[in-house]
């Protein structure tokens, strides 16, 4: 089976993210490219999920057939053709290129040990099942539906992400029962500050993630700043999940930090000024992403240098509002459920 070589992954990651495309080589070489192809995967779900022009039901089907197909790829070119197709006005230029080809994602998937592929297999079934529900949280109406759409979109992230960083550490597999819960908080964190700095786009477009009200400002301004401490205390316990990653996987934590950090400063932004109305006025500068690399670089292997990096980060106004993170993963996780449990499918065969 033909793959995507390592340089045509890299031009797809900087197509399609450039956050992921900028964090994503401070991991080691070979975890670099699980977690560049796991992007990919789950971005190509995403393309499918954010078309407007299909429905529901059409949306449920070609994400079902998608995480079908990692376990068995055999007409993965005609599949190809066929969503490339329906998606190619509404994708971006890059996610098209990137659609066209699944193929060789999926080909360079296959080349990977097949405790790896197990990993993404397992995150992308259950990606996909969530969003074939997407119309469930079209109008979510509390925080705990707000939980159960974030770990479909991005909880389940932070659980690829933690069990590709235990298969290629042992030192991180002894501690991942610890690190398990934490990495549902960090995959949530991520998506419920890029919901709040979204919120105006997605209205646009008829989405509401958050039981905000568009009309009373002030009303507006106190739930902004609700889920903006909810995010904060989600990123906070993000950064107890890069404290129990091993001070020697230092290419780990900073992957980890830099994410944290931009998603600690845009929080902060959204506290200050909750009426924003455009993306532009919450955005961090480039000056701050310079900073966080410097930063991140300086800092990664001190615990308390990293306490003290995120309380300034934040600011003096917003504090967080702390979850029990394993009462949160017991409620919205379904990594271990048999329904989504992968083990007997058969590898790909090259």
């Amino acid at each position: 089976m033909k793959s995507l070589s390592i340089s045509e992954q890299n031009m797809h990651l900087k197509g399609v993210s450039r956050t992921f495309a900028l964090t994503i080589p401070c991991l080691p070489e070979e975890l670099r490219d699980w977690v560049g192809n796991a992007y990919l995967l789950c971005r190509i779900a995403d393309t499918i999920e954010d078309d407007p022009k299909l429905d529901m039901n059409s949306k449920t089907k070609y994400l079902t057939e998608f995480a079908g197909i990692l376990s068995a790829p055999v007409h993965v070119e005609e599949w190809t053709n066929e969503i490339c197709s329906l998606v190619k006005d509404s994708a971006t230029e890059a996610e098209n290129l990137l659609m066209a080809d699944i193929p060789l994602v999926v080909g360079r998937y296959c080349s990977y040990p097949l405790a790896v592929q197990r990993i993404l297999r397992r995150g992308i079934v259950i990606m996909c099942k969530g969003m074939g529900q997407i119309e469930r949280w079209n109008r979510i109406d509390s925080l705990d539906e707000v939980d159960h759409y974030c770990y479909s979109v991005a909880g389940v992230v932070g659980e690829i992400l933690v069990n590709l960083f235990a298969e290629y550490s042992r030192a991180i597999k002894r501690r991942l029962p610890k690190l398990a819960p934490l990495a549902v908080s960090f995959g949530e964190a991520l998506q419920l500050t890029n919901i709040l700095k979204d919120v105006w786009d997605d209205a646009r477009r008829g989405a509401r993630w958050l039981p905000i009200s568009y009309d009373d400002p002030e009303q507006r301004r106190e739930a902004t700043r609700k889920y903006t401490s909810v995010a904060f205390g989600h990123t906070m316990q993000a950064l107890q999940f890069i404290k129990l990653i091993p001070r020697t996987e230092r290419g780990i934590r900073r992957f980890c930090l830099l994410a944290s950090e931009m998603a600690v400063m845009t929080l902060r932004n959204i506290y200050e000024n909750p009426l924003f109305r455009e993306p532009k006025e919450i955005k961090i500068s480039h000056k701050d992403v310079r900073t966080c690399f410097v930063v991140t670089s300086v800092c990664a292997c001190s615990n308390i240098l990293l306490n003290i990096v995120f309380s300034r980060l934040a600011g003096r106004e917003m504090k967080p509002e702390f979850r029990d993170p394993v009462a949160l993963m017991n409620k919205v996780s379904f990594w271990e459920s048999k329904n989504t449990a992968d083990c007997s499918f058969d590898s790909c065969k090259a």
